[in-house]
């Protein structure tokens, strides 16, 4: 591959003369210099120019849990996009826990050039965090307040919620349970929320002990269905508002012998790789995690080519769409 001498010798200047231009200043040879750039295929080394502009060519992404399906795919997506621009990423997990992502950024915001992050909670400390980092940063799939002046992704939880108790109700049902994540966090309100409105809307209430709200883990949705099935309040249906609770959920189904869809409907928000495999192959809303580590990407290259052009723009909140698929998991009511 041509070099940075290759181009100088080509266009008949000096390197620094070449290195001046790359660095974007104007120079009086410009027109020769980019004619032997162009006749060599000549591509600037992405670290040599990030340690003149003061860049690692680096971004950190954190994310709650690596193991959960979503984020592993979400961080897929963003992987794809940064590495055509020569960009490398640095994955950590929080584990849901401010603290962990405070130590975490504290030990990486030296090295990278920007944050890509899922935050634990949405607080105001989570926004003087990021806020005091002084690098570009956007927010994926939660956000730390009403207006969070950062960039951000995330998708309809809203637009999920309600196509999950649409589907319910269609199929004629009225006594249903919800398990649900952290009520702190965007997605783990707004569809828990959103679910029971659309419900509410159609005369239907969920009772108190059809309700179980905790951690977005495989433990919990695990131990909230046991708890359902200890109950045995007589739900014809469950809506759960995540695949890592849905897996632990599916878990305490299969254990205590209850039949899907045949006693117990059941419907998730996220898909994961196992739902099609099933007995019952799960009915789920799903949403386009690579897409959304694609949009993350392209902000934060955007705003990390605005630190060397000084150009300012507004802040950019994208919702992405998510579908309802369905499969085996749902049916109606049983009879009996």
């Amino acid at each position: 591959m041509a070099n940075i001498h290759d181009v100088a010798q080509r266009a008949g200047v000096s390197i620094a003369t070449v290195s001046r231009m790359l660095s974007g200043e104007n120079i009086r040879n410009r027109a020769a210099v980019e004619g032997a750039i162009a006749e060599l295929g000549y591509r600037p080394n992405a670290s040599a120019r990030g340690l003149r502009l003061g860049r690692h060519h680096t971004i950190a992404v954190i994310v709650p849990d690596i193991a959960n399906p979503y984020f592993a795919t979400l961080v897929r997506g963003i992987e794809e996009r940064v590495m055509t621009k020569g960009f490398r990423i640095i994955v950590a997990s929080s584990d849901e826990q401010f603290t962990a992502e405070r130590e975490v950024l504290g030990g990486l915001i030296d090295a990278v050039d920007a944050v890509a992050i899922v935050p634990a909670e949405a607080s105001d400390r989570t926004h003087r965090m990021l806020a005091d980092l002084g690098k570009p940063v956007v927010l994926i799939d939660r956000t730390v307040g009403d207006d969070p002046e950062f960039d951000l992704v995330h998708v309809d939880n809203a637009g999920g919620a309600r196509m999950a108790a649409e589907h319910l109700l269609s199929l004629g049902h009225r006594r249903i349970g919800i398990i649900s994540g952290r009520q702190e966090t965007l997605p783990g309100q707004v569809r828990h929320k959103v679910f029971l409105d659309t419900l509410s809307s159609a005369g239907v209430q969920v009772e108190p002990e059809d309700t179980k709200i905790g951690e977005f883990t495989r433990s919990f949705g695990e131990r909230a269905a046991q708890e359902m099935i200890a109950a045995n309040t007589g739900i014809t249906a469950v809506f759960v508002g995540n695949n890592t609770m849905a897996q632990g959920a599916l878990l305490s189904l299969h254990a205590a012998g209850v039949g899907i869809p045949g006693r117990l409907s059941f419907l998730c928000f996220d898909d994961f790789d196992l739902a099609e495999l099933l007995p019952s192959p799960v009915t789920v809303i799903s949403r386009p995690a690579i897409a959304e580590g694609h949009a993350a990407a392209d902000l934060l290259l955007a705003r990390i080519d605005d630190l060397e052009t000084g150009r300012q723009r507004k802040f950019m909140h994208k919702v992405l769409p998510v579908a309802l698929t369905v499969r085996q998991s749902c049916a109606a009511p049983a009879t009996s």
